[in-house]
């Protein structure tokens, strides 16, 4: 059975990104079958009705269920449906009679552009997702562009990476600086290639760009059909102005588990945030990796 649950963090990127990709392939099969019976330039617009009629139905399928249906959902499946249609309308001659000289040149620039912008994501997603196979036992490195798809700050902003400081002791050339308010506020939110089994401490390399403050490093891993309760563990560590690398072993992860075992083929994040209330803080943070 299908269980998206399995996925990895960037997989369940993907699969929410297909929104866009997903609804121009289904316009253009409703539009090629209906062509297939009947040639005519009315199927355009009977496509576009159909498809966007599925999109809306989906959404308002998710209402009784754990999902949100989101207008924004709908905004994607349009581009999608646009583009494709749009694109084939470009190649059509009976549509290319129909409509005027500039309207010729317009159409295939604007239709090009909505399905761009309707499957970039899922492109940018699934080689994210490579890359990140890739790099592993690298899990962050604030070196690669591509590093922004699994790395999240307070409210999905993104953490700034600045020029590494000089002295750093990691090889490469930038760092991650985040600043934060208070308990709880999360500097940087990492979603990891899931499976960590063959190794057996997590570690990186952070600094305050200010005063020593502590800091919580959370790790949780996903419950099997059930996102929200997955065991989760925290430590705390005195982060100072000089970079130091921190470790923490799977042991001391495996410690925290009471009704089962933390399962480390599935680790859904590791979270690095603020452990106090008070004045700002701000962290540099580098090289997040497992070890043996």
């Amino acid at each position: 059975m299908f269980d998206p649950s399995d996925w990895p963090s960037l997989g369940i990127d993907i699969l929410h990104s297909l929104h866009g990709t997903g609804f121009a392939a289904i316009a253009f099969g409703i539009f090629w079958y209906l062509q297939s019976r009947c040639v005519s330039v009315v199927n355009y617009v009977l496509a576009a009705g159909i498809t966007m009629g599925i999109g809306l139905i989906s959404e308002l399928a998710q209402i009784p269920g754990p999902r949100d249906a989101q207008l924004k959902d709908l905004v994607v499946d349009a581009l999608g449906i646009v583009g494709a249609l749009g694109v084939a309308a470009s190649f059509d001659g009976g549509v290319r009679r129909l409509i005027s000289t500039p309207a010729r040149l317009f159409l295939p620039v604007v239709a090009g552009t909505a399905l761009a912008v309707a499957c970039v994501p899922t492109l940018w997603f699934s080689y994210a997702l490579l890359e990140q196979y890739r790099a592993f036992p690298a899990l962050v490195t604030f070196e690669h562009a591509w590093e922004r798809a699994s790395i999240s700050q307070t409210d999905q902003a993104r953490p700034e990476i600045v020029p590494a400081p000089e002295g750093w002791p990691v090889v490469g050339d930038y760092v991650a600086h985040s600043e934060e308010s208070g308990r709880w506020g999360i500097f940087v939110s990492v979603h990891p290639r899931q499976d960590w089994r063959g190794y057996g401490r997590l570690s990186f390399v952070a600094a305050s760009a200010g005063e020593s403050f502590a800091m919580d490093i959370g790790v949780k891993d996903l419950a099997k059909g059930d996102e929200y309760h997955g065991v989760r563990f925290y430590k705390s560590v005195i982060v100072g102005q000089k970079p130091k690398r921190y470790i923490v072993t799977f042991e001391e992860i495996q410690g925290v588990a009471k009704d089962r075992p933390f399962d480390f083929s599935r680790v859904e994040a590791v979270v690095f945030s603020a452990a106090n209330p008070g004045n700002s803080q701000q962290l540099l943070l580098d090289d997040i990796r497992l070890e043996l």
